[in-house]
């Protein structure tokens, strides 16, 4: 059998992974123009500073909305990217990594498990323990309360959780083992 005609190999399909991850900087952007949106609605209108206006005018409303709704979509795309990675199973399917962010409360400990399956992910792929499961998860949630408590504008901490986790995915797929001294491979 001809070597240059077999399938693609494992790192080819990895790197091709690579490419499949989210677009961060999309969001960045997005969250910059919701956060001058915002600057500028308090600017014309200081009530709002302190809630008193409600709701917020549409413009602000809604490009808050799209960067929430492109950052579900990033969690989405970085389960997918996760799912057809070649000898791992996956415990998060990307429609649930997303739909359970709609459950009120669970909400809350779903923000904090699936960033500890993505630790794991790389964990497994880097074989050391580069990304400690409890600490990506809490870095998750710490962003998410920052998003309510900042408002629109906190959504770039959400971003930044999902740039780090993202960037870790990164490198674990185009990492290589180094050849080991004795000869034989990771036991795990």
């Amino acid at each position: 059998m001809d070597p240059r005609i077999s399938g693609p190999t494992e790192s080819s399909v990895q790197a091709d992974l690579v490419r499949h991850l989210p677009k961060i900087w999309i969001g960045y952007l997005l969250c910059l123009l919701t956060f001058l949106d915002e600057a500028a609605v308090v600017a014309r209108h200081p009530e709002m500073a302190s809630k008193q206006l409600f709701p917020p005018p549409l413009h602000l409303f809604l490009l808050g909305f799209v960067s929430l709704v492109y950052w579900l979509v990033c969690v989405h795309k970085l389960h997918v990217v996760l799912a057809f990675v070649p000898g791992w199973k996956h415990p998060v399917s990307p429609a649930r990594a997303v739909w359970f962010h709609f459950i009120p409360i669970y909400s809350i400990y779903w923000l904090y498990r699936w960033p500890r399956e993505v630790a794991g992910f790389v964990n497994w792929k880097m074989r050391t323990q580069a990304l400690r499961p409890p600490n990506a998860g809490v870095f998750m949630l710490v962003s998410y309360f920052s998003l309510v408590l900042l408002g629109p504008g906190g959504l770039i901490l959400l971003f930044f959780a999902l740039s780090y986790l993202t960037t870790w995915v990164a490198r674990a797929l185009v990492w290589q083992a180094p050849p080991s001294s004795d000869g034989e491979g990771f036991a795990a």
